[in-house]
């Protein structure tokens, strides 16, 4: 039967009909509110612009609270580095965005000479409380010291053995106490000093090694959760490896630590103490571990090592060296860029254990024109299951070149992960530079970076630092006992800004 056209349209109209739309300002605030829980907050700053009642809607405790746990949550960093509760609206607001701003602050076009400015210097002597113990030996000269992300904690070891922890405070403005939070004394001076996070991300581990007698080499790990009713360094493992010579090659890796010594590469977890070892019949300069394979330097290029099972420790299969394939996978046309190789460094991983944060390798170097340059690359997964090859490789995804101004390094810092960007950092013979440049995406002939200088001091001292990318803070050595803590930020400003704007809003 044909329905007339005119009855169709009336019975398709109410179909069509749509509701106006509402405008973003006219939202209720609980849902401007929620919708902020979506966005960095690089995005909720730009959102507050956009109109006044967007800015009344950026000004509340509880969108800085979330943004800034989102912020540990991409940096595992524990929350409990922030009071959080007690800490005022514009302290919430320039936590949760440092990490963005301080990327920002490197990336300026600026002259080559031109230094970044610090927003805050504090100075700060290290001491130890009287002991009752009249052999309990002074602190000593600083010989090493790691900030834990987040900058609120320090960790130093000292010339006497003693490792400390230091409360700097979250805050620019903080006083610095001069006594340490937590401190233990070991039975020599530890040759580094790497650092995690606990698996809860509540609280830090930190590893130590050093010789004993040139016979031994020992390994420490400690832990240690700064908002427990007493806070206290407790030791969580210890091996000791008998080994006439220092490790010449070591990665930290979520519950594993994994070196090199003697023509031997070991993989011990020292959670489960599980362990294993394969004769690589070479030394090895430096080296890096995923969860399945060993990256290493060798002098002509780049060797890949497979993870054979892990065994007990202590019992004859744990014992046993495993001959690995001959001979090693190698890479070299990453080594063939340069015509002078300098060392390859890899990622911070003695920080990351996320899956989410690539695993990167740097080779320094001058490439065939007389360029300063590094490559970067990708440790990346190799599916399928195949014997014949590796579980996963570098690839390289680009070179970058650095200022022949910046390049005069004796070694190169650890790699720090900064959400967008990867950060390093390098002592020179008076200053301490950083680069920056962005996680790559897709493999490039050449890709741009930033560097410039941090800090200058002409004193021997200035290899000994650390830098925090996620606070945006630097600590280095500028005496024997004289430890300077540097904030590049300064607090933010448009708190104010959007506060005003509000009281203008609600009067009207």
């Amino acid at each position: 039967m044909d329905v007339p056209d005119d009855t169709m349209d009336e019975e398709i109209k109410p179909l069509c009909t749509r509701r106006p739309a509402i405008p973003l300002n006219e939202f209720p605030m609980d849902t401007l509110i929620h919708i902020q829980s979506f966005m960095d907050p690089a995005d909720i700053i730009s959102f507050r612009q956009c109109s006044k009642i967007m800015a009344s809607a950026t000004v509340h405790r509880t969108v800085w609270m979330d943004a800034l746990r989102r912020v540990c949550a991409a940096h595992e960093v524990s929350i409990l580095t922030y009071p959080m509760e007690n800490m005022s609206l514009a302290d919430l607001e320039h936590a949760a965005t440092s990490p963005a701003r301080f990327i920002a602050q490197i990336s300026k076009d600026r002259a080559a000479d031109d230094l970044i400015p610090a927003f805050s210097t504090r100075l700060f002597e290290p001491r130890l409380p009287k002991s009752s113990s009249p052999t309990e030996p002074l602190l000593g000269n600083v010989s090493m010291m790691r900030l834990i992300p987040g900058g609120r904690y320090l960790v130093t070891s000292s010339d006497t053995a003693h490792v400390c922890v230091w409360d700097l405070g979250y805050s620019p403005a903080a006083v610095i106490n001069p006594y340490p939070f937590v401190s233990t004394v070991l039975p020599e001076e530890p040759t580094d000093l790497l650092i995690q996070p606990t698996t809860d991300h509540n609280g830090f581990r930190f590893l130590v090694y050093y010789t004993l007698g040139n016979l031994f080499v020992e390994i420490m790990v400690f832990e240690f959760y700064p908002a427990a009713t007493t806070p206290a360094l407790k030791r969580i493992a210890k091996r000791r490896v008998a080994s006439t010579l220092n490790l010449k090659g070591y990665s930290f890796t979520q519950d594993r630590f994994t070196y090199h010594h003697e023509f031997l590469v070991t993989t011990w977890d020292f959670v489960e103490d599980t362990c294993a070892t394969v004769h690589v019949y070479q030394n090895l300069m430096t080296i890096t571990a995923s969860p399945t394979s060993i990256i290493a330097q060798h002098a002509e290029g780049i060797v890949i090592v497979e993870i054979p099972p892990l065994h007990p420790s202590g019992t004859p299969a744990a014992e046993a060296v495993v001959e690995p394939v001959t001979p090693l996978p190698m890479l070299s046309h990453i080594h063939a860029l340069f015509t002078d190789l300098s060392e390859l460094y890899a990622f911070q991983a003695d920080w990351h254990s996320s899956p989410d944060v690539p695993l990167v390798l740097d080779v320094f170097g001058v490439l065939v024109d007389g360029s300063n340059a590094y490559a970067r690359c990708l440790v990346k997964s190799i599916a399928g299951g195949d014997n014949d090859l590796p579980s996963s490789m570098p690839v390289l995804m680009g070179v970058s070149r650095v200022p022949a101004e910046t390049w005069d390094a004796d070694m190169y810092g650890r790699l720090h992960f900064a959400g967008t960007h990867l950060v390093r950092t390098w002592p020179t013979s008076a200053s301490i530079m950083v680069n920056a440049a962005r996680v790559p995406a897709r493999r490039q002939i050449e890709f741009e970076s930033k560097t410039g200088w941090l800090w200058e001091n002409a004193r021997v001292e200035t290899w000994v630092y650390d830098l925090d990318v996620v606070s945006g803070r630097l600590v280095a050595l500028a005496g024997p006992l004289e430890i300077r803590v540097l904030d590049f930020l300064l607090p933010t400003q448009g708190i104010l800004i959007c506060i005003f704007a509000r009281n203008l809003t609600y009067s009207a």
